[in-house]
């Protein structure tokens, strides 16, 4: 926040200037209110006038009421205020005391730097003066889904996605009974009380931040994390927690579990567990989950991009901003890696961003820097096939099809989803595009049976993509790139707010769903579908920039939030480890400035939990790491809502 914000709440509604089209009208507006005398009374009225049209200038009508009728002293602001049509041009509300000489100089100097480009001042001004948090809240440039999408029941309707039941006929009102018979007849439950609804537990904790945090295996019984240090910690999800408690030198006693050392705590003692950053704060990293090993990876650059394992989670596989792809096995006393040589010939540079294995675990796709997309056979240890798919980075690619290897998916910072068929790619040419996003994409997920995508991207939203209805390629002959043509200038999703766009879509969109409502922000966060075993993929859940994890229905809804501010820590006031499916407790207290990101998230198959795979930050700046595991939690251990509940018991009492 800029010291210009001090004056935010004590200044008057005395003037107020919109934006014209071109920036050079910010200079001259400003330096006539700058240079005007304390006699033009005329113009005040004016602006007066003009401020009570526009509800946007006041932050709070009613104190500035009190304020005009107490305040003897009048003081001239600036205000460049944002307005309500959707085809206007943005601006934002900009309060200067022209009494402070540097304050006028500094956002002259800015705005004639910036003359020939309105949408680049809007942007430093932001910066500079920051918007209300309160205000930014209110302000939401999308529309939620409050009730079903039609396209969406569509799909729930259509027998791709899990278990939804025959539709109901209008008009007819069934009995409780009868409710709950049908929803049991066909021998599932609604999916609704098997979704996450806790805050989470900590379950690690890492001095460097996880990139990566997922499940493998068939019986998912393997979770691993790769941190930003290179290191891999994979964890046994299966095997029974253990604790063993043992004297220490002093008197105390210490608690070790899985490996990790914890704490040493004396029993009169009430000393909360030390949190707080690296720099020696951190241990390296601590866990309740079972151990199975740690690996160190090899360094490469930057950090762990991307990690993944094939189907019988006997093998994963590592990235880095490198040409390299690096293999080991999952077994606990197997430390080997294998590298995969990704380039053509020693003067061959590029990095990755994104890797999959193959459904069969033989081949490993990887997107690239300069728009690469390439497959690496492992039997033959050599690359197989290069194309030249993107205008920009490459940072999501993935398999359509979990029973074959020929349809290829990437996303990139193009802003485009292009779909590769292998059967008949004799060229730079795409078998198809999904188009819709504005901003470049930050991850895709296959449902695996070739049909359906989800990809996260940079205009804060995901979409569903039914590759039968991609467009072809030549629709975009004349188009440079999506993210040129309709993304905002400037914008680099790192550091920046992500500001109303001009247009919701690209306008050939061809998705059929679209979810808002998540930040995807400062690192490329993470989607997927949720498993097919237990939910039938009927929802879609993704982490946050805001610390969220969000999980929508298909049909558009938001069905569940979950908070990462709000998580039980991982070790409790004596030095243990809380336990996540002990009863919900209240969250502890976090430092002023504490934020979280969730960058990645693992719905587990057979279970009612997810995990979620999370960076901690102060301010601006990464700090460490967690991953915490989210429960469902309801009544009793038939896993009914309390709506079943009910009907349950109504149903008996009818016989």
């Amino acid at each position: 926040m800029s010291s210009l914000d001090e004056f935010y709440d004590d200044l008057d509604d005395d003037q107020l200037i919109e934006m014209d089209e071109e920036g050079s009208e910010y200079v001259d507006a400003l330096d006539a209110l700058f240079n005007m005398s304390d006699d033009e009374d005329e113009d005040e009225d004016e602006g007066e006038d003009e401020d009570e049209d526009d509800p946007d200038v006041h932050m709070d009508e009613s104190e500035g009421d009190s304020e005009e009728e107490d305040e003897e002293e009048e003081r001239t602001g600036v205000y460049i205020v944002e307005r309500d049509s959707d085809d206007s041009d943005q601006g934002i509300e900009l309060r200067i005391d022209p009494s402070n000489p540097g304050h006028v100089m500094e956002i002259l100097s800015l705005l004639r730097l910036h003359a020939g480009n309105t949408q680049q001042a809007q942007l430093s001004l932001r910066r500079l003066v920051g918007m209300p948090r309160e205000s930014r809240r209110k302000r939401k440039w999308w529309k939620p889904q409050v009730e079903p999408h039609p396209a969406g029941l569509a799909l729930l309707r259509s027998g791709d996605f899990g278990p939804v039941g025959p539709p109901r006929s209008k008009g007819k009102h069934r009995r409780p009974g009868e409710r709950y018979a049908l929803r049991t007849a066909r021998g599932w439950r609604p999916s609704q009380p098997t979704i996450p609804n806790t805050h989470g537990t900590v379950v690690a904790e890492y001095a460097s931040v996880p990139y990566v945090g997922q499940f493998c295996g068939p019986d998912y019984g393997v979770f691993y994390t790769a941190t930003q240090n290179f290191k891999l910690y994979l964890y046994n999800t299966t095997a029974p927690k253990h604790e063993e408690w043992r004297q220490v030198r002093g008197g105390g006693t210490q608690v070790v579990t899985a490996g990790y050392p914890g704490v040493v705590s004396d029993d009169e003692s009430d000393e909360e567990w030390p949190r707080g950053g690296r720099w020696g704060r951190h241990p390296e990293a601590a866990s309740s989950m079972t151990a199975l090993k740690t690996v160190q990876g090899v360094e490469g650059r930057w950090t762990v991009t991307d990690a993944d394992a094939n189907r019988s989670g006997s093998r994963m596989i590592y990235s880095s901003i490198t040409p390299f792809v690096h293999m080991l096995r999952t077994d606990e006393h197997d430390s080997e890696h294998t590298t995969l040589d990704f380039r053509a010939g020693r003067h061959d540079h590029f990095g990755i961003w994104s890797i999959r294995f193959s459904a069969d675990g033989k081949e490993v796709v990887a997107g690239a820097s300069n728009g690469d997309i390439m497959v690496y056979d492992i039997a033959a240890e050599r690359r197989t096939l290069r194309v030249m798919g993107h205008a920009d980075d490459v940072n999501a690619v993935c398999f359509a099809d979990q029973s074959s290897t020929n349809i290829l998916v990437s996303g990139s910072d193009d802003g485009y989803v292009k779909v590769w068929d292998r059967r008949s790619l004799s060229s730079n040419i795409p078998s198809g595009v999904l188009a819709g996003a504005t901003e470049g994409i930050t991850y895709a997920s296959p449902k695996g049976d070739g049909r359906y995508i989800v990809a996260n991207s940079k205009d804060q939203a995901a979409r569903l993509y039914d590759l039968r209805k991609m467009r072809s390629w030549h629709e975009f002959d004349n188009e440079p790139d999506g993210v040129s043509s309709y993304g905002q200038s400037h914008f680099d999703y790192r550091g920046d707010r992500y500001l109303k766009p001009e247009r919701l879509a690209h306008p050939r969109d061809c998705s059929v769903m679209t979810y808002r409502g998540h930040s995807v922000l400062r690192t490329l966060i993470r989607c997927h579908f949720s498993p097919v075993e237990s939910t039938g993929q009927a929802y879609i859940y993704s982490g946050s920039a805001d610390g969220m994890v969000h999980i929508w229905s298909l049909d558009g809804r938001v069905v569940q939030v979950l908070n990462r501010a709000e998580s039980v820590p991982l070790r409790n006031s004596r030095g243990g480890f809380n336990d996540p499916s002990a009863p919900a407790r209240s969250p502890a207290a976090h430092p002023f400035g504490r934020g979280w990101v969730v960058r990645d998230v693992a719905w587990h198959a057979h279970e009612p939990t997810l995990m979620s795979t999370c960076w901690e930050v102060e301010g601006r700046f990464r700090d460490c790491g967690s991953v915490a595991k989210h429960e469902w939690k309801g009544l009793g251990k038939g896993g009914l809502g309390l709506e079943d509940w009910v009907d349950k018991a109504r149903a008996e009492q009818e016989g």
